[in-house]
């Protein structure tokens, strides 16, 4: 649901086309933005939409994880954490 929200809060609208990207930075650090859907990319569908993507790379590399996301002071952040087989 927060990355739904923060996808109409970035474009002004639902907006099918672009998606929440998960990606490496130059020090290998993790990074979500706006973005469009490349081909290739992995994709997460929630809703019944395209919510998520990330590379195949970046995707190999979350295999097993939940994607957690606090707010706190009104930003966010996000974590990865193992998945437990309850959440799978």
């Amino acid at each position: 649901m927060a990355l739904h929200t923060a996808l109409q809060d970035a474009n002004g609208s639902d907006e099918q086309s672009r998606v929440i990207r998960i990606s490496l930075d130059t020090s290998n650090r993790m990074r979500l933005s706006v973005s469009d859907i490349w081909e290739g990319d992995r994709k997460v569908v929630f809703d019944g939409r395209i919510i998520l993507v990330a590379e195949p790379e970046v995707s190999d590399a979350l295999a097993g994880r939940t994607l957690a996301i606090q707010t706190t002071g009104g930003r966010s952040a996000f974590t990865l954490r193992p998945t437990r087989d309850a959440d799978a």
